[in-house]
């Protein structure tokens, strides 16, 4: 009975230290950044296009552009990146992407530019949603 009591307080106090401990979220646009910068194929990434201005030049460019997809791809990772909403940009994703940019430093320097075109909180976020169902 002993026995029992002392397995079910040391399962109780785990599952408190697991809950204390920080746990390393990426959302949605992280992952997408993540994959691009890393030169990863996913479902996600795999539709993307890049465009390197060093390889395209202004005559044949359709051929250039088609070549330069692929091209991109075969490279190695980036180390810079610029992340653009078109809408609504919150905290959340910038410190997200920060995080990130600052545990893959210890690899090699990534240097992450986050922007968007309205910076809204929850609430703000909240009414944008409210006009969309009107």
């Amino acid at each position: 009975m002993f026995s029992n009591l002392v397995n079910k307080a040391s399962k109780f106090a785990m599952e408190g230290v697991k809950n204390l401990v920080v746990k390393q979220y990426k959302l949605p646009v992280t992952k997408i950044l993540d994959n691009l910068m890393e030169s990863r194929s996913s479902p996600e990434t795999d539709d993307y296009r890049y465009f390197d201005p060093k390889l395209l030049r202004p005559a044949d460019s359709t051929r250039l552009i088609e070549n330069n997809t692929n091209a991109a791809r075969n490279r190695q990772s980036f180390s810079d990146a610029i992340v653009f909403m078109i809408g609504g940009g919150n905290y959340i994703e910038y410190q997200n992407l920060q995080d990130y940019a600052k545990t893959r430093s210890t690899m090699a320097t990534k240097r992450v530019v986050y922007g968007c075109t309205e910076l809204v909180n929850a609430s703000q976020f909240l009414e944008h949603l409210a006009k969309l169902d009107r």
